[in-house]
């Protein structure tokens, strides 16, 4: 039995016609959508229901079940998979039949042969901890959310969890952009040549300077007033730093996501469907279907014994001046991993993404082709070289001149990087001139923070302890859905219902969603694994706890909503509708996108607000292109009602 007709079909071929490989077609049972589904009066124990139309299904697989000898349950080697296979092992236990849980971590027949010679059962621990999660999780929703219907006056409204911590992180980095206040500032360069070459002397710093400050370094080092009777300066001192980059590690799952992000344009739901799909199995030439990666649920970038013996002979045979000779040292895992996967890794390195192109869709092979090059780059030779630092003192002040000087590009070779890189070849020495010419002044702006992408959340999530592997891509997505977030541009920002709920939820719940408590729960959760920590004793915690909170007077947020101090009284009373807004955000430079409803990213905010205009449409929002909240009207382009006000 496993969770994926395609995995079926795969296991399938490398069994004999003596074998019945079904599918469950992921999870069988889960709490009840409705109603609480948690027995609090004993223990907290689940209330597990069929989800739709699995009990048909399940009754299909439970007849082919009654003709075997033996029943193997081979759902994905995680704790989601193995409360899948609890509670088929629930269902099919009156058979009275031999069952044995198989773990596997690739689709291969040499995997599958030893997971079947194991026998192994089921893993009660990880169980037990991925009930503890669904039941928090549960009480947390249903206590939390009625509460948010009731304070913000939108039944709609959801709370989750670990979703509410990542809401926390958006809305902040938000509030950050908002309130950011440019600073222009300026850079000095002296231009010349040194060892007949060209090159720039940046004057070195503590604090940015201001026009004023440049115009009185550049008399002081008697550049001002012209003519200049700056001729020459001398090299003082030579700094020079190691340089020793090692390659990136092999992937995994938030690193997978936040480099197919990045180099592929591919979000994080669309690239855990491909390793999906490239986990289960591709047919190739030969006719067989064949696992092409590990298991793509992980926090670890540790490669098996196994994994990295293929991966150097391919390299000894194909790249062999870079390879990197014994293991990397220091090869430790994150703080909060639980190292239960190796990385995602390409089963058999020597099924090269060229030669099975034609066998994989277009975006199977460019994902293919990023794990298989990461996992060969990991096993690489680091960059190595010296950085120069040249030290040009005149009076108090100092200028510098700084390059990088590779003696060998190591794993970079297999880009090609080394190509498009400038070689420096100045072997200066103390004494040595530098030539004034001439000079000049930058003007620079300090710039705001940037909003976060997929892929760098899913990454703040792994750095931080926040969530695991199997809910990342999930938690995303359910932000998306209740349209507490939306997404322009591949840029994260909150919608103004995504705000609103923040601020409340933080303001009176902040000690459950917080980051430390959050990361801290994942923590005891895989105690419960580790059997250091009782599944009773922390849902019993985490209920009590809220219940705390949720007897406890509520806390609105009144101070974010401001007036505009300049407006007349006469002019306050004829916006108060329409013309408060969030607290500290900068309305200059507004460019109103003239094409609202076009936008992706256009969303419903809930509450229904008639048009104030032509009273017949609703309010809709978006993320505008300056990363403000753009209310307008539901009829556009036949109103044309459209603002940042609130």
């Amino acid at each position: 039995m496993v969770e994926s007709p395609t995995k079926a079909a795969t296991i399938s071929s490398y069994l004999g016609k003596d074998w019945v490989v079904v599918a469950t077609k992921g999870h069988i049972k889960d709490l009840p959508p409705k109603s609480y589904g948690v027995d609090f009066s004993n223990s907290f124990e689940p209330e597990y229901e069929w989800l739709k139309g699995k009990k048909n299904l399940f009754q299909l697989i439970q007849t082919k079940a009654k003709k075997s000898s033996a029943i193997y349950i081979a759902s994905d080697p995680d704790r989601e998979g193995e409360i899948i296979a609890k509670h088929c092992f629930d269902e099919l236990k009156k058979l009275k039949k031999p069952m044995y849980r198989l773990r596997l971590k690739e689709i291969t027949k040499d995997e599958l042969s030893l997971q079947l010679q194991k026998k192994m059962g089921l893993d009660w621990q990880s169980i037990e901890s991925q009930i503890a999660r669904r039941v928090v999780d549960r009480i947390f929703g249903f206590e939390v959310s009625p509460d948010l219907w009731r304070k913000l006056k939108i039944p709609t409204l959801s709370a989750g969890r670990v979703q509410s911590t990542v809401l926390h992180w958006i809305c902040e980095r938000e509030k950050e952009i908002q309130n950011f206040s440019k600073e222009t500032y300026y850079q000095i360069k002296l231009i010349g040549t040194f060892l007949n070459q060209n090159i720039e002397l940046k004057y070195q710093s503590k604090d940015k300077l201001k026009l004023e400050d440049t115009k009185q370094v550049l008399k002081e080092i008697q550049i001002l007033p012209e003519p200049s009777r700056l001729k020459e300066l001398v090299l003082s001192h030579i700094k020079i730093k190691k340089i020793n980059r090692n390659p990136p590690k092999a992937f995994s799952t938030a690193s997978l996501l936040e480099s197919s992000f990045r180099s592929l344009k591919f979000d994080s739901k669309k690239t855990m469907r491909i390793a999906q799909s490239l986990f289960e199995g591709k047919k190739l030439q030969s006719g067989e279907t064949v696992g092409l990666i590990t298991y793509m649920r992980t926090d670890s970038t540790r490669v098996s014994d196994s994994k990295r013996e293929l991966g150097v002979n391919f390299l000894k045979k194909h790249y062999p001046t870079l390879l990197l000779e014994g293991n990397r040292k220091n090869q430790k895992q994150k703080k909060f991993s639980q190292d239960a996967h190796e990385a995602v890794v390409p089963i058999d390195p020597n099924l090269r993404p060229d030669l099975i192109k034609s066998y994989l869709t277009a975006d199977e092979w460019k994902l293919y082709q990023l794990i298989w090059e990461r996992f060969l780059v990991s096993l690489m030779k680091p960059e190595i070289g010296q950085e120069v630092i040249y030290e040009f003192p005149i009076g108090n002040h100092l200028f510098l001149h700084s390059f990088e000087a590779i003696s060998d590009f190591g794993f970079k070779n297999f880009y090609g990087i080394n190509e498009k890189r400038e070689k420096k070849n100045l072997l200066g020495k103390v004494g040595d001139s530098f030539f004034y010419e001439t000079h000049s002044i930058e003007e620079k702006e300090t710039e705001p923070p940037t909003r976060y992408t997929q892929g760098k959340l899913i990454q703040k999530m792994e750095d931080t302890g926040v969530g695991r592997p199997s809910t990342y891509a999930t938690i995303l997505e359910t932000l998306l859905k209740r349209k507490y977030i939306v997404e322009y541009q591949k840029n994260i920002g909150p919608s103004a219902l995504g705000m609103k709920v923040d601020d409340y939820l933080f303001l009176n719940f902040g000690e459950m969603i917080g980051e430390s408590f959050t990361k801290d729960l994942e923590t005891k959760l895989d105690q419960i694994t580790e059997k250091k920590e009782s599944r009773v004793q922390l849902v019993s915690s985490f209920y009590h706890q809220l219940q705390i909170i949720l007897k406890s007077p509520r806390k609105m947020n009144v101070g974010s909503i401001q007036k505009n101090p300049n407006q007349s009284e006469d002019k306050k009373q004829k916006n108060s509708n329409s013309n408060q807004r969030p607290s500290g955000i900068n309305h200059r430079n507004i460019e109103i996108n003239p094409e609202p409803t076009k936008s992706k990213v256009s969303l419903n905010t809930g509450s229904n607000q008639t048009c104030p205009k032509c009273l017949e449409g609703f309010v809709k929002t978006k993320l505008g292109k300056n990363g403000k909240t753009i209310y307008f009207c539901s009829r556009y382009p036949h109103c044309d009602y459209i603002t940042y006000d609130k």
